[in-house]
C-alpha cells in the first residue's frame, strides 16, 4: 500500500513539474487579468471598521461592532477593485482616489459632508492591484444616535466612481 501511494505521489509530482509555468506565461495571464480589471466597474470588495490602523493590504483588525463612544474616531478600511492607472512615462503609474463623504441619518437625510476630504494618490513602477483605503473620521460634535457614513471614491486615473455606506451608532 505504501509503495502504491509513493508511486502515485511521484507520478503526480512529475505531472505537476511537467506543467510548470514560465514567467512569460505568468506575465501573459497577468495581462489578461489587467484587461478584465480595466473592464470592471470601480467596486469595493471589502469595507469594514477597524480597531487600529492597518499594517498593510489585508492586514487589519476588524472592529467587533459599529458602536462608537462620543469623540471616538471612526477608522474605515476598504479594498477597491477596478481602478485605473495613469501612465506617467518613465515606467511609472499613478493610481488612487479623491474621496468625498456624507454623514446621513438612517432614513437618508444628509446631515453634513465634505468633497475632496482625502487625496489618496500613489505613484509606482507597477500597476498595483492590492490597494487599501484607510479613512479616519472624527465626529466629536455628533450627538448620540444612529448614522450612516457614505464614502465616494473618485478614481484619479479614470472617470470611475464607487460609493459605499457604513452604518454606525454613537452611544452615550
Amino acid at each position: 500500500m505504501l509503495r502504491t501511494a509513493l508511486i502515485v505521489i511521484f507520478m503526480l509530482s512529475g505531472a505537476a513539474m511537467g506543467q510548470a509555468q514560465s514567467l512569460a506565461e505568468i506575465d501573459r495571464l497577468d495581462e489578461a487579468v489587467f484587461k478584465a480589471w480595466a473592464a470592471t466597474p470601480l467596486t469595493i470588495r471589502k469595507a469594514v471598521f477597524v480597531s487600529e490602523h492597518p499594517k498593510g493590504f489585508g492586514q487589519y483588525v476588524e472592529r467587533s461592532g459599529n458602536v462608537f463612544k462620543p469623540g471616538e474616531k471612526l477608522v474605515a478600511y476598504a479594498e477597491p477593485v477596478g481602478f485605473g492607472w495613469k501612465d506617467l512615462g518613465n515606467s511609472q503609474y499613478q493610481f488612487g482616489f479623491k474621496v468625498d463623504f456624507l454623514i446621513k441619518s438612517p432614513d437618508g437625510k444628509v446631515l453634513g459632508g465634505q468633497q475632496d476630504f482625502a487625496d489618496l494618490s500613489e505613484t509606482s513602477h507597477a500597476r498595483n492591484r492590492e490597494f487599501m483605503v484607510v479613512l479616519t473620521m472624527n465626529i466629536s460634535d455628533a450627538p448620540p444616535g444612529d448614522y450612516v457614513i457614505e464614502y465616494k471614491l473618485r478614481d484619479v486615473s479614470s472617470d470611475k466612481t464607487a460609493t459605499f455606506n457604513m452604518p454606525f451608532k454613537i452611544a452615550p
